[in-house]
């Protein structure tokens, strides 16, 4: 299970409880799944969104911005290279996981593609999506 980090600035730590985190997948599912691991690392503040409109207009109307985004990379509509473009360009400071069910290969040009977009990785992870592999990444931010 390939996990990728960069080595882009690195925002003031923040604790587990007070970190604001958009889950971003069209799968109902997989939105209830990755909540309750981010619930069980101590993450409250969860807000879901089931596609890339939706979660930019979220991230719009809301006047404390995220400390993480977790998204996937397979959605109707706006996949996920174009909900990183369209997020970049809002001028987000805070930091982002990717998870899928898409090959290596596309995980790996995935993560390229956030870091040109100059996204604050802190990796990458396959679905499903473990506790462990999440928490690792988690921790690298608080």
């Amino acid at each position: 299970m390939p996990l990728t980090a960069s080595s882009k600035k690195k925002s003031a730590p923040v604790a587990r409880n007070e970190l604001k985190v958009l889950l971003v997948d069209d799968d109902s599912f997989q939105l209830e799944m990755i909540s309750e691991v981010l619930k069980s690392l101590g993450i409250t503040d969860i807000t879901l969104a089931s596609s890339g409109a939706q979660a930019l207009q979220t991230m719009a109307g809301r006047p404390q911005p995220f400390h993480l985004l977790v998204m996937d990379l397979h959605m109707p509509g706006m996949d996920g290279f174009q909900f990183m473009e369209s997020v970049a360009k809002t001028g987000y400071q805070g930091a982002l996981i990717i998870v899928s069910g898409q090959s290596a290969d596309v995980m790996r040009a995935a993560s390229l593609v956030a870091e040109l977009r100059r996204f604050t990785l802190l990796g990458s992870v396959p679905k499903p999506v473990g506790r462990s592999a999440l928490s690792a990444l988690i921790s690298k931010l608080a």
